[in-house]
């Protein structure tokens, strides 16, 4: 089960639409639609992918495939920013 924890560098601020993360030291801006706001608001909880994934085929119309993919994808893309990295247990 993976793990990811925001790092220090990453600031975030909810939007009508969404969210927007900025790193602090590249100062790149990273814009989340609700679904990618949510599953940040998850990650600030520490929840695994996992557990991310079961939230959003509860919360969300969609299959648990389909979200696995949706939530690898955006962690993929949150680390290549360095907005969130993996945690080693």
């Amino acid at each position: 089960m993976s793990r990811y924890r925001i790092t220090s560098d990453a600031l975030s601020a909810s939007m009508s639409d969404g969210a927007v993360l900025l790193h602090l030291y590249t100062k790149r801006y990273f814009s989340l639609n609700h679904t990618g706001s949510r599953i940040w608001e998850l990650l600030e909880q520490q929840s695994s992918e996992e557990q991310i994934v079961e939230v959003l085929v509860r919360e969300y119309d969609v299959e648990t495939p389909e979200a696995r993919g949706a939530v690898r994808a955006l962690m993929d893309d949150l680390v290549s920013e360095r907005l969130i990295e993996p945690v080693v247990l």
